[in-house]
């Protein structure tokens, strides 16, 4: 029951995501692309002091890595750069099954996604949003934009 629940979750945010699009003038812009499947994410974000004040993605590729753009997008905004960090830690140990349990609550909707490691090729696309926030949190102020693809 709670599997079908999740994959609800998960086509919602596929179906109609949100924090959709590309914000004009970002304090920060990173796009990665993974070589192996195709997936690709473009993250824009601005700050307002300690605190993510926007985010938008915009991007293609499966309904996981589309998804947890989405999810992760609307869980991150209003969030200070400290609490977006330890999210991103949080989800990160979810996903590679180190971490588990009540825990987890803070994830939200990030929850229905933990399913994935259980899919060894499904990771790196549930991990490519994460990947642009973390780089954009660790580039802010450089106030330039960051495209890389993602190692074989």
């Amino acid at each position: 029951m709670l599997d079908e629940v999740y994959q609800e979750v998960i086509l919602d945010h596929y179906k109609r995501p949100r924090c959709q699009g590309v914000l004009i003038n970002p304090d920060c812009k990173v796009d990665l692309h993974n070589p192996l499947c195709g997936d690709q994410i473009s993250l824009t974000v601005k700050f307002s002091g300690d605190a993510i004040s926007q985010i938008a993605f915009a991007g293609h590729g499966c309904s996981i890595s589309q998804a947890t753009a989405s999810i992760m997008s609307e869980l991150l905004l209003g969030k200070t750069k400290v609490e977006a960090r330890r999210l991103s830690s949080l989800f990160r140990r979810m996903i590679k099954s180190q971490e588990e349990g009540a825990s987890l609550q803070d994830l939200g909707d990030a929850l229905a996604l933990e399913g994935v490691k259980r899919h060894s090729a499904r990771i790196k696309c549930a991990l490519l949003a994460w990947d642009c926030v973390d780089r954009a949190l660790s580039e802010e102020g450089a106030g330039g934009s960051l495209r890389d693809q993602l190692p074989e």
